[in-house]
Order: structure tokens, then C-alpha cells, then sequence
């Protein structure tokens, strides 16, 4: 099978195409799946220097996130079939960027007869992680949410999910520009962390509107500040590090006004609530995909230009999805 192959972990990744790959074969558990387009995310540029959450035994195929449909099922698969168009995440061994890759069952989405594979290829990542998060806060009780990174693709789903829920938010960028892009989509109460009255407006903001849960996606410096700045008994969920920083806590602040970090990760997010309910609100995610959920698609590259993607994609991370794949 046709894939790029990453051969070590360092800061210049060296990556290789290469024509003739052996397919893999899935074990009773697994499905093997004929990938219809796998999709670059910040995290694949992390895994890719080995400062990621897992590492894979080298050589592989990256890819965590993509589509296709099922060539074979394992004979333990009980919710899924030969046939079936799925959107998925790679687990051990080889990924999405490659013409096959097998995986588990709770690593793949049934997809609607209305959502396509290039839009089903985007579905897990961002989709599922911001309805995930945000139906964690209403949970938890929260009335009110803040996040950073708000300008990104998941940013930008959270304020539309927020809306449609009645539920205050406060986005956070760094950008003049990245307020204007906000605008544009309807956004109230962004605020720029650049700007000098940012933390004065961030403490008035979050106390009117209640907001004791913050999403954040950078970590670093910009984490703890908004944490501290946020009313007593708030939480910040981390799912992201951008700053590739560590997040500075003061313990006072965690003893005194009960201050909370916690981590989110989707795969234990799943493993939580099992794979039939899972099944069940990936199903309405998908509803809203042309819609709150919506995913621009910037430019496809084949298999053969895989390197040239990762290029463009580092050139254009906000300026919609690059995808790998023949379809």
C-alpha cells in the first residue's frame, strides 16, 4: 500500500513515501479500513516530533484522524460491517495517512448517509471534542464558559454550540485580526489577551457572565493567567499546549478559592461513556456538521505529495483542512 513513513522523532522529522508498504491484517478485535482521506491537526505535528502524549514503534504511518470505509471485520466487531463508511482514528500501529490502516471499534463513527467522507474525515477531532467539552461543563454544573485559541476551527464550533445552547462564552485571542474573524461568525464577549485592559475586562466579563469553566488549548503562561483571573471554584480543562509550556499554579489559589485543572483527552472521554452511547451522540454531532459543526476543506493531496501537505498545512493551519487521500 501506498504511505509516508516517519523513521524518527526529532524536530526535523524524517518523513519518506513510499509505494509498497504491506497492508496490515486485523486481529478479532479490529477492522481494517480502506482510508478514503486522513486529515492534518496540530497533534500530528507533535507526534511527529515526539512531544505528543503516545509514541508509536517507528517506522509507521502517521495520521491520527480520517475516513473510509470497512474492508474487513475482526471477528469480536459488533457494531460494525464490511462496507461501512466510517470516520476514525488510528490506534497502534499505522494511521490515516496511508491507503489501509486497522484500528478498534470504539475508534470508529458510523457515518450518516448525509456526511460525506471528506467532511466525515474531520469529524472526530474537532466535532466530538468540543461537544464533548461543553456538554462536560453543563454537566459539572457550569453556567458559563471561557476558551482559548477561540479563532481555531474548534474554537469556532464551541461558540456556535454555545449559542444554539443559550450559553454564555468568553473567546480568547491574541489577534486583532482573529477578533475580526470572530465577529464575522456572530461572537460576543471576545477579548484580545494582547491588549492591556485584557485582564481587567477578563474580570469583569467572567464575573457578570458566571463563567467558572474555561477550555483551553495553549497551556503556558496564558493558562494560568486566565485560571486566576476566573471567579473562585472555577475549572480549567486542558486539551491542548500550543505553548508546548507547562501551566503555572499557585497552590493558594487552588486552596483558598478551590481551583481546579483538569485534562481532557477524547479517548478516555469515550471509553467513559461507552461505545453504543458514544454511537449515539456522534449520531447527533452529525446533524449539525453543514452547520455548527461545519469544517471548510482547504486543499486534498494524494498519497505521492503526503510531504507537500504537511508543508502547506504548516504554511495555512487556519485556512481550513488539508487532507491526504485519493478518496
Amino acid at each position: 500500500m501506498k504511505g509516508i513513513i516517519l523513521s524518527n522523532y526529532t524536530d526535523n522529522p524524517i518523513l519518506e513515501y513510499t509505494p509498497d508498504r504491506n497492508k496490515p491484517e486485523p486481529k478479532a478485535n479490529q477492522v481494517l479500513i480502506k482510508n478514503a482521506f486522513g486529515t492534518i491537526n496540530p497533534s500530528d505535528l507533535m507526534f511527529l516530533r515526539g512531544l505528543y502524549g503516545i509514541k508509536k514503534k517507528l517506522p509507521v504511518i502517521p495520521g491520527f484522524e480520517g475516513s473510509g470505509i470497512i474492508e474487513e471485520a475482526g471477528s469480536e466487531i459488533k457494531h460494525l460491517k464490511k462496507g461501512d463508511r466510517v470516520a476514525c482514528v488510528s490506534s497502534t500501529g499505522d494511521g490515516t495517512w496511508g491507503e489501509y490502516m486497522v484500528t478498534e471499534e470504539t475508534n470508529c463513527i458510523p457515518l450518516l448517509e448525509s456526511v460525506s467522507l471528506e467532511a466525515g474525515s474531520s469529524l472526530f477531532v474537532n466535532p466530538m471534542t468540543a461537544w464533548a467539552m461543553v456538554h462536560r461543563a453543563l454537566k459539572d454544573g457550569h453556567k458559563g464558559i471561557v476558551q482559548t485559541a477561540a479563532a481555531s476551527a474548534l474554537g469556532k464550533m464551541v461558540i456556535r454550540l454555545c449559542k444554539e445552547k443559550n450559553i454564555p462564552i468568553i473567546s480568547i485571542v491574541r489577534r486583532e485580526d482573529q477578533m475580526k474573524a470572530l465577529d464575522d461568525i456572530g461572537a460576543e464577549n471576545v477579548l484580545n489577551s494582547s491588549d492591556p485592559r485584557f485582564e481587567r475586562e477578563l474580570l469583569v466579563l467572567s464575573k457578570k457572565l458566571n463563567a467558572t469553566y474555561c477550555i483551553d488549548a495553549v497551556a503556558g503562561e496564558i493558562a494560568g493567567k486566565v485560571l486566576a483571573i476566573m471567579p473562585a471554584k472555577s475549572t480549567l480543562l486542558s486539551y491542548g499546549a500550543l505553548s508546548e509550556q507547562a501551566i503555572p499554579i499557585n497552590a493558594g489559589m487552588m486552596i483558598f478559592q478551590d481551583k481546579v485543572v483538569q485534562g481532557f483527552w477524547l479517548t478516555y472521554w469515550i471509553m467513559e461513556i461507552g461505545i453504543e452511547q458514544f454511537h449515539k451522540e456522534a449520531a447527533e454531532v452529525q446533524k449539525h456538521m453543514g452547520t455548527i459543526f461545519s469544517t471548510s476543506i482547504n486543499k486534498i493531496f494524494p498519497h505521492e505529495k503526503a510531504i507537500d501537505a504537511l508543508e502547506f498545512y504548516k504554511q495555512n493551519m487556519t485556512a481550513g483542512k488539508v487532507l491526504i487521500g485519493n478518496g
